[in-house]
């Protein structure tokens, strides 16, 4: 179902009209609905938990930026001519220290081959001033504290247009519009009317109500997690050594 009928479902599941209006317009419910997903997606691994995020670079690029992940686990390539890659990751200490160590000017163009996750939020008033000229080159975290990204450096800037394939865990679309719809609302329903009431009992400061939802939400996502243990080891014969 949609947002708009998630919302009304809610309304006559749980009588509470005073969160959706007459014509089924939010009237504070779809809060509680999307940190409802939120929760549900970092409850367990599912089969939609794994996504893609596509990032198309220009020349010069080294730094790749995306929104809404919750963990980086693979960073692919890909340029006319040459393919697909997968970048192997370095942690970030290794990658400044072996990369990243000269003036970003002298750094040349090429073909990245490794990645490390960005810091992506820097303390507020601590921008370096602009009289200090090329050091403010150094600065690799994104200037404007956007909270809800996530990056990923490069171990040097690509020399020509690229495409970034970043796969990893990734929290459902938000639903904002009528029409939105996502895995938990289009799948699962009944699991995010659960979800979005335990969220609810919270606010209300009703530990019971948290744990009985809590509980009865488990139940129902580890099946879930269950068909992709399923998927995962299917025609799965012998252990690799």
């Amino acid at each position: 179902m949609n947002l708009l009928q998630a919302r009304k479902k809610f309304r006559d599941l749980s009588g509470r009209h005073d969160l959706v209006n007459v014509d089924g317009s939010d009237n504070g419910l779809d809060f509680f609905i999307n940190e409802g997903c939120k929760f549900l997606d970092r409850l367990d691994e599912t089969q939609k938990s794994w996504a893609s995020y596509y990032v198309l670079s220009e020349i010069g690029s080294s730094i790749i930026r995306f929104p809404y992940c919750r963990a980086i686990k693979e960073v692919w390539m890909s340029t006319v001519g040459a393919g697909r890659w997968q970048l192997t990751k370095k942690n970030l200490q290794d990658l400044t220290e072996g990369y990243l160590t000269g003036l970003p000017a002298s750094r040349t163009n090429g073909t990245p081959l490794y990645y490390a996750p960005g810091i992506t939020r820097y303390v507020p008033g601590n921008v370096p001033i602009a009289d200090m000229g090329d050091l403010n080159g150094f600065v690799e975290v994104p200037s404007d504290n956007a909270y809800e990204y996530n990056c990923v450096l490069l171990n040097v800037p690509i020399d020509g247009q690229a495409m970034f394939d970043i796969r990893g865990l990734f929290y459902s679309a938000e639903l904002v519009n009528d029409r939105d719809e996502n895995y938990w609302s289009v799948a699962h329903p009944m699991i995010l009317y659960m979800s979005t009431m335990r969220q609810m009992e919270i606010v209300q400061r009703n530990p019971s109500g948290v744990t009985n939802w809590t509980n009865s939400i488990l139940v129902e996502v580890q099946q879930l997690g269950k068909d992709l243990v399923d998927e995962v080891i299917s025609e799965v014969s012998q252990i690799e050594d």
